[in-house]
């Protein structure tokens, strides 16, 4: 408790009363937080640019025991992308990111697989705006391993042989998992070779060189791609994230 000082990324802020501002922020030694800053919405507040959604900080804020809010004191930029907002699709997709870290993200536990995951997610989609779509479907299969809702990708749920091995590849079911074609079932989705070969790159590679890698597959192979994910996010959720212009709902699974 007391003044905490930790690097951060503002995920969104809404209006408090006439002049303040609540953020909620992804902060490296804290976790998932949200505060108050005094006065933020004044013209000449001290905050400036640094409540920016996607802006990087560094974060100075006062806890006490027992309060939901902390009261952010500072917060100096070190990353920004204000440029991002003349692009609307990629701000579209960026909040969705925003969206599913709220979700996931337990308040005050601390993970820095996550802040660095979300930090490095902003940085490919704001460098690539071509590409965001395929930063969206990183973030959300790295979002659901990190919370434990990923199903194993990389090896069959029964009898554990590796995917990918056999031309056949993989078969997806939704209650089990990822199945070779030895232990597949009737009505399970095909998932082809080089889809799974792309699930199971994320271990690989960043979501710079893992989405130029997705760009390059069939159009085919890209929806299906992001239906399977997004219908393993809409399952762990319960219900049906908000979604983009460059998020596509599930089609006909």
């Amino acid at each position: 408790m007391g003044l905490v000082k930790t690097g951060a990324i503002i995920l969104r802020t809404y209006k408090l009363a006439e002049a303040d501002k609540i953020a909620a922020c992804l902060t490296e030694k804290s976790g998932m937080i949200r505060g108050v800053a005094r006065g933020a919405r004044r013209l000449l507040s001290k905050f400036g640019a640094g409540l920016e959604p996607f802006t990087v900080v560094n974060l100075t804020y006062f806890e006490k025991e027992g309060r939901e809010l902390v009261t952010i004191k500072e917060s100096e930029i070190l990353r920004s992308y204000f440029h991002v907002a003349l692009e609307p699709e990629t701000i579209e997709t960026l909040e969705y990111l925003a969206q599913l870290m709220e979700e996931f993200a337990p308040p005050r536990q601390v993970d820095e697989r996550l802040f660095r995951m979300m930090r490095a997610c902003v940085e490919a989609a704001a460098q690539s705006p071509t590409q965001v779509e395929a930063v969206a479907r990183y973030f959300e299969l790295w979002i659901l391993k990190l919370s434990g809702f990923l199903p194993d990708i990389l090896n069959c749920v029964d009898c554990r042989k590796r995917l990918g091995d056999n031309p056949a590849s993989a078969f997806l079911n939704f209650e089990r998992g990822l199945r070779c074609a030895d232990c597949s079932g009737e009505g399970e989705l095909y998932i082809s070779t080089g889809t799974q070969t792309q699930f199971a790159s994320m271990h690989t590679f960043g979501p710079s060189e893992w989405a130029q890698r997705y760009m390059m597959l069939s159009r085919k192979s890209q929806e299906m791609l992001s239906d399977v994910t997004r219908r393993w996010v809409r399952n762990a959720l319960e219900k049906e994230p908000r979604r983009g212009r460059l998020s596509p709902g599930p089609s006909s699974l």
